[in-house]
């Protein structure tokens, strides 16, 4: 049996690196209920909330594609559909973690202050900031992960849509 949720992918082009910045692709994305177009719909270039009650996307990048003692944001780019709905009173929560061992970075965001809109993005949170290791703690092989969370309203809630996310130095 297929599961529910959907595993991000690994293949080329999900992930585009610069000097100062690494952009994720939606499609590199693990949604939870992603694999059910009852609840998202995935394009090559959005995934697209159609409704859940349990709201959790996550990622990670190679810390190899990130510099030592550095700090950078997180943002995650999306759109709220004129139709998005069950977001007021359901603050969202980004969280990073720059390595295995590192601390977890929170920061909440209300999604039903954003502009709703077909056509023009956001990137939230205005800034989510973590500084990479040092090189004594700094192992190429780990990675930085980040995700995006509302699972404690229990609230239905639709019309996010996630164009990507974004890290770049801060």
């Amino acid at each position: 049996m297929a599961s529910p949720h959907r595993k991000g992918s690994n293949i080329e082009g999900i992930l585009d690196v610069k000097r100062d910045k690494v952009t994720v692709s939606p499609l590199g994305l693990d949604i939870t209920w992603g694999g059910d177009s009852r609840y998202w719909r995935i394009d090559a270039r959005y995934v697209e909330l159609i409704q859940v009650c349990w709201l959790e996307v996550n990622g990670s990048v190679e810390m190899k594609h990130l510099e030592k003692s550095t700090k950078y944001k997180l943002e995650f780019k999306i759109r709220m559909k004129p139709d998005a709905f069950g977001w007021n009173d359901s603050p969202v929560y980004i969280m990073a973690m720059p390595g295995k061992k590192a601390k977890c970075i929170w920061a909440s965001v209300d999604l039903s202050r954003i502009k709703k809109s077909e056509q023009e993005s956001s990137l939230i949170p205005p800034r989510l900031e973590f500084t990479t290791p040092g090189p004594e703690s700094f192992h190429e092989d780990d990675r930085m992960s980040f995700g995006l969370f509302e699972i404690w309203k229990g609230r239905w809630k639709g019309g996010l849509v996630i164009e990507g996310v974004i890290i770049s130095r801060a």
